[in-house]
């Protein structure tokens, strides 16, 4: 077998050398190569302590990493009530809204507002023509004066017994007083009423209505009030203020009677309208706050329950339940969709955390509590909970939560145990709901005075009733209090006031009036607390 040879350049000549001696040549180049290496790698003891102690030298170098903070928001623990809300949607409505119609027929002479003006109770809105009204009033006027003359002739012809008129005003104000309380019922109340005016006639009480009624005088009297009357409704007033709407008329148009000429709306009290289902009701009572939001406008309102329907709804199975509230500002109209949340069921001395502190992990619940820059977790049992709070039952793990202790409510999802935060704000606690504290506590103070004003009274009344005894018209002016009395313990309260009046008018030097003026403010506290509701 031949050798390789290569061909190597010389002056001008190829000379032949072979390979063999350059593979020679190769091999001891890589030796050299390999043995520098090593002694770069091992020590002359032989013990690799040359690559040892350069690592060493590159991590002393390097600084252990700093603890990077989590920044987080945190809310607090807080003690106190938990209002559980019934929900319910409506509407607004407003409870003075009426179409202004003509009482009497004729030509409109002038429309004197347009659509959406703002109008003032009594002001002019429009007029129609009242010459035939005038011309008919004083017809009536000269057929009065008629009857006024021939009464005039005859009046020496007769005289009034003003003793008998005078006992009959008082028998018949004993027989109302006996019907508003109960003792006589309105069947014996007309038969008593007509017998004691037929006494007083035959006794001459009433001679002078009499001859006004042969003279004529009396038909003469009221036709010309209902003239008078007719030409004041020739000119079309706002029922009370309020906003101008669907105006239908114009001027030079003949109007029959009842013919519609707008409507006046008041929206600075409205009402909400809304619909509770059957099985949320059974706790409900008027005056429970409620919390009424408008999502129109973004508005949330405070009020109460103004009235609660006495009838479900069958096809639905809900109640009617009416909230009102005050506009001021005009902003809210009828019409207007509605959500309230109503005050269903109040707890009280709950632990309570707000609810975007808890998670839940491993199916269990906990929340993280701040101490100092640390975030530590708690596992924690749950109960009763609305849209914003919790109620802690219970906490686990050996630690505790207490009113104003701080938790995690942000960026915590991901959070660990023992990790390092850094507070980015700190949420305070806001409780919706702190308004229907406020109206219970209002409540029960207002309750506390009536009840010390009615003891006072009392109390006067035992020291006072020697001298009501022996008063000169004890026995009316007794009668009269008796009366008011029952009124104020049945709640009719505007009879009670009217009967007080009498006997104060009547009898003012009475030690009854006395009496009365004492306990008048007592009375107005207890007939306020009574109509608030709860």
């Amino acid at each position: 077998m031949r050798t390789p040879v290569i061909l190597v350049t010389q002056g001008r000549s190829l000379v032949p050398v072979r390979t063999r001696f350059f593979g020679l040549i190769a091999g001891l180049i890589s030796i050299c190569f390999l043995l520098f290496a090593l002694s770069g790698c091992f020590n002359p003891d032989g013990d690799g302590s040359g690559a040892d102690s350069t690592g060493t030298q590159e991590a002393k170098a390097k600084k252990p990493p700093k603890e990077k903070s989590i920044k987080v928001n945190t809310g607090q623990i807080r003690k106190g009530e938990l209002v559980l809300p019934v929900y319910a949607d409506g509407a607004i409505r407003t409870p003075q809204s009426v179409e202004v119609k003509a009482k009497v027929g004729g030509q409109l002479t002038g429309v004197l507002v347009r659509d959406g003006d703002r109008v003032q109770k009594g002001q002019l809105l429009a007029r129609i023509d009242p010459r035939e009204y005038q011309i008919s009033l004083e017809e009536s006027r000269y057929r009065h004066l008629q009857a006024l003359s021939q009464m005039a002739a005859e009046i020496d012809t007769y005289t009034v017994d003003h003793v008998a008129l005078k006992n009959f005003s008082s028998a018949k104000g004993e027989l109302e007083r006996q019907k508003e309380t109960g003792s006589l019922d309105n069947a014996d109340y007309q038969s008593r009423l007509i017998e004691l005016e037929m006494n007083a006639l035959r006794q001459g009480a009433f001679r002078e209505e009499v001859l006004q009624q042969r003279t004529g005088l009396a038909e003469a009297r009221m036709a010309e009030e209902r003239a008078r009357l007719n030409l004041d409704y020739t000119e079309i007033r706002a029922p009370f203020g309020g906003t101008v709407q669907n105006l239908t008329v114009v001027s030079g148009e003949i109007l029959s009677t009842g013919a519609t000429i707008c409507s006046v709306f008041d929206n600075s009290k409205l009402e909400a309208v809304v619909n509770v289902l059957e099985a949320d009701l059974g706790n409900l009572t008027e005056g429970r706050p409620a919390l009424l939001t408008i999502p129109a406008t973004g508005d949330t309102l405070e009020t109460t329950i103004d009235v609660i329907s006495p009838t479900l709804e069958t096809a639905t199975r809900t109640c009617q339940i009416i909230l009102r509230f005050d506009n001021p500002d005009g902003k809210l109209r009828p019409g207007m969709f509605v959500r309230a949340q109503i005050a269903g069921w109040i707890h009280h001395d709950k632990l309570l955390a707000p609810k975007e502190a808890l998670l839940i992990r491993d199916s269990r619940t906990l929340v993280f509590k701040r101490e100092e820059d640390r975030a530590k977790w708690l596992y924690v049992d749950t109960g009763l909970e609305n849209d914003d709070w919790v109620e802690i039952l219970q906490v686990h793990s050996g630690g505790s939560l207490s009113p104003e202790d701080e938790v995690v409510v942000s960026d915590h999802l991901t959070l660990a145990h023992e990790a390092k935060i850094k507070i980015r704000k700190q949420i305070p606690p806001v409780d919706r709901w702190a308004f229907a504290t406020e109206i219970r506590a209002a409540k029960v103070t207002t309750a506390a005075k009536a009840a010390k004003a009615v003891k006072a009274v009392k109390a006067t009344e035992t020291t006072k009733n020697t001298d009501l005894k022996s008063s000169s018209n004890g026995d009316e002016a007794a009668s009269l209090y008796e009366t008011r009395t029952r009124l104020l313990e049945l709640g009719r309260f505007e009879e009670a006031w009217a009967v007080g009046g009498e006997l104060v008018t009547k009898y003012p030097d009475s030690p009854e009036a006395a009496l009365l003026l004492l306990r008048k403010g007592a009375d107005e506290q207890v007939a306020d607390g009574g109509g608030s509701g709860q």
